[in-house]
């Protein structure tokens, strides 16, 4: 898999953009793939912008993230935010990161971008499941 962002919707930021909104957008991070990953997904949100996640998660805990976003500017900047919010976290803890969350650090998104930070939770949350059904739910 390779980045195929593209960058085509730069000039269209949210009134309120930050620093933070600036730097995912010109720096996004965690990009790329993992040489062992045990769980990944590829979502595709309702734009038709695809988003591939991959978790190493040991001891129940994701020690590491990457993900190749192939869509707009403000699905490059979801993933990059998703994948700092999760990295560091327990699943359980990484399961309820929300949309609203990835818009509170990127000083919010265009209504017609929101999808975007869908997208972002919904490919973490399949990767943690896909996680789970390789190697159980805790307790069994």
């Amino acid at each position: 898999m390779k980045f195929e962002g593209k960058l085509s919707d730069q000039g269209k930021a949210p009134p309120t953009v930050g620093d933070l909104f600036v730097s995912h957008a010109q720096s996004p991070r965690n990009i790329g793939t993992l040489e062992t990953a045990n769980g990944v997904a590829v979502g595709v949100g309702s734009c038709g912008d695809t988003l591939a996640v991959q978790l190493r998660v040991l001891a129940g805990r994701i020690e590491e993230l990457k993900c190749l976003p192939n869509g707009c500017l403000y699905t490059i900047i979801c993933a990059s935010v998703m994948s700092e919010l999760a990295t560091g976290k327990d699943l359980e803890s990484a399961l309820l990161l929300q949309p609203v969350d990835i818009e509170r650090v990127v000083g919010g998104l265009p209504n017609d971008h929101a999808h975007c930070a869908r997208l972002a939770v919904n490919t973490l949350g399949e990767a943690i499941d896909d996680y789970y059904q390789r190697n159980g739910f805790p307790g069994e």
